[in-house]
């Protein structure tokens, strides 16, 4: 009997720690940043929740000029001959691993696009870890990496 009590119990806990999660999802629609460009871009994730749920996820990088990294020709000629993908490319794709999994650390790394997708999940959890929560729309800025280390070119 003990244990029926105990494995139920645990069952309980482990069932409020899921809803508890997605009900700590304010909705609302969010952005991060970086705070400098690098190689030209600066990679910017927005999300939008509603009912505990990413219902939209948008992941690109923009020039000074305004130019979406995904729309930029010469950049996709000069990065898809060496790493076999580009930002047309991974960008939707790693969007729509989160919109489908609902779980950024399930996101797996795109090849070819190995720093994008570092940048992807550490823009998705700094606005996870306070803004979500706190139903905050403010963008937030994060301190971009080193010039050497961002980018996937």
């Amino acid at each position: 009997m003990k244990k029926i009590i105990a494995s139920l119990l645990g069952a309980l806990m482990i069932a409020t720690v899921f809803t508890s999660c997605g009900a700590s999802m304010k909705d609302g629609t969010y952005k991060a940043e970086y705070s400098a460009y690098s190689h030209g871009y600066k990679e910017y994730v927005e999300l939008t929740v509603k009912d505990g749920k990413f219902t939209d996820v948008n992941f690109n990088a923009v020039n000074e000029a305004g130019g979406l990294k995904t729309d930029d020709e010469e950049y996709k000629a000069s990065m898809e001959p060496v790493s076999g993908t580009y930002p047309a490319k991974f960008y939707p794709e790693l969007a729509q691993k989160l919109m489908d999994t609902q779980d950024i650390d399930k996101v797996d790394k795109v090849a070819g696009a190995t720093n994008s997708t570092v940048s992807f999940k550490e823009l998705v959890k700094a606005l996870l870890k306070d803004n979500v929560k706190k139903g905050d729309t403010a963008t937030l800025v994060i301190e971009s990496k080193s010039e050497g280390e961002g980018g996937d070119k």
